[in-house]
């Protein structure tokens, strides 16, 4: 019989998918920036044989449209750390973080640390603090979103819908001063610390707005174990092709233990 979640205790920054009882481990995908649950849920559904798969749901979206988001990363980031702790039940777990999310699932891993985060992985994202990049988040709508799409974020078609872009740009605002602030300050500081956390990059080859040289930056990330991983496909991985990227991440998983 399939359950919806492998822990009792709930929480409304985990959203589970069903599975076929409790595992060992236990899984959280960090959706990109302006993003809800439904982005990676396909990837978690394909994670469910292997994990109990949890997306992350952070304030400002979805069924908390009506909380304030979240824009100090340090806060965020502890938050998320406590939550989580309590969340998993003594069990080890993953974290996954796709483009934007990547920063915010190394940030709580950082907190965590190896004693409970079996491993980190990342998709579509450059390392935290490896480039600068002056912040865009307080640009007039025009601009912003034009750097929204660029970034593989929003579709350029949904540019004329102004309805849907008053749901969505706050989420994404916010989200941008919380990965760009916090990115830039850890670039002046001279970049991240690393975390005793195997690792795992993951990029599509069709991806134009990430380099294999910026994803091999994640290895000065970490002191445990680090590959890179190449898919097809694009940006968006965890809707356009969930099952290669679920195959990857066990496999990379299972590598790295």
């Amino acid at each position: 019989m399939l359950t919806c979640m492998g822990t009792h205790t709930k929480s409304p920054w985990f959203v589970g998918v069903p599975h076929d009882g409790p595992k060992e481990c236990a899984l959280y995908a960090f959706p990109h920036a302006g993003a809800g649950v439904t982005t990676v849920r396909p990837l978690c559904v394909e994670l469910s044989g292997a994990f109990d798969a949890f997306a992350v749901r952070l304030p400002g979206r979805e069924s908390r449209l009506e909380e304030p988001a979240e824009t100090v990363m340090a806060d965020l980031a502890d938050k998320l750390a406590g939550e989580l702790l309590h969340h998993a039940d003594g069990r080890p777990v993953v974290l996954y973080g796709h483009c934007a999310g990547s920063t915010i699932a190394y940030e709580v891993a950082r907190r965590l640390g190896p004693a409970r985060v079996r491993a980190l992985v990342v998709s579509s994202n450059p390392a935290p603090g490896s480039v600068r990049r002056e912040p865009t988040f307080a640009l007039p709508r025009p601009e912003f979103l034009g750097q929204v799409v660029a970034d593989g974020y929003l579709p350029a078609q949904l540019l004329g819908n102004e309805e849907l872009l008053d749901i969505v740009e706050p989420a994404l605002r916010a989200d941008y001063e919380l990965v760009e602030t916090h990115e830039l300050e850890l670039y002046e500081r001279g970049g991240a610390a690393p975390v005793a956390v195997p690792t795992v990059a993951v990029y599509g080859s069709d991806d134009h707005t990430v380099e294999r040289v910026q994803l091999e930056a994640w290895s000065a990330l970490t002191t445990g174990p680090f590959r890179v991983v190449s898919l097809p496909g694009g940006n968006d991985l965890p809707t356009s092709r969930p099952a290669d990227l679920a195959a990857a991440i066990g496999e990379a998983v299972a590598a790295l233990a």
